[in-house]
């Protein structure tokens, strides 16, 4: 099914009354120690909406998406911004990026969507992309899968743990 993507996104910032509302109040203060940087690595922007902000706070900045109506989107969009790579991937690999190149990897409504082995598949190619002392911030919010038993629900995190370790550790 393919997403109408008339609004570009903004939509889901509307709770907030914006995105740059939600972004201020919301997220940047939640990232804000591990900015500025030299490289992100933001993986499914859609069509930018998270982008805008990101770029003010590094020298490279490569987005990757598996879709190549968002990513020729943000061609567009950020065309002017020479810092901006876009690449379009399989949705679950990050070949693209050096090994060992990214200071911060940022996704922010995304990875709510995929299956669990692709956020795994993501977890374990961040561990060889991300620099050591990299750090993160991926949004995975399934609250309401488990709001009536989240004792009896909730996935396992050890894959999450092992991801973190290798990118210290490596």
């Amino acid at each position: 099914m393919k997403y109408d993507w008339r609004e570009a996104g903004e939509e889901w910032s509307a709770p907030w009354g914006s995105s740059a509302a939600q972004w201020a109040g919301t997220i940047f203060p939640r990232i804000r120690d591990c900015l500025p940087t030299g490289t992100i690595l933001e993986i499914a922007p859609g069509f930018g909406r998270w982008t805008h902000y990101l770029k003010d706070y590094c020298e490279e900045l490569w987005i990757v998406d598996k879709s190549n109506e968002c990513i020729e989107a943000c061609r567009q969009r950020f065309a002017a911004d020479s810092h901006v790579r876009c690449y379009v991937n399989d949705g679950r690999s990050l070949s693209m990026i050096p090994e060992g190149s990214i200071d911060f990897v940022f996704s922010f409504d995304s990875f709510v969507h995929p299956d669990r082995e692709i956020v795994e598949a993501y977890l374990s190619e961040l561990g060889t992309k991300l620099k050591i002392g990299g750090k993160g911030f991926i949004h995975h919010s399934n609250f309401g899968e488990y709001v009536n038993s989240p004792r009896e629900r909730i996935p396992d995190q050890r894959h999450v743990l092992q991801f973190f370790l290798r990118a210290l550790f490596r």
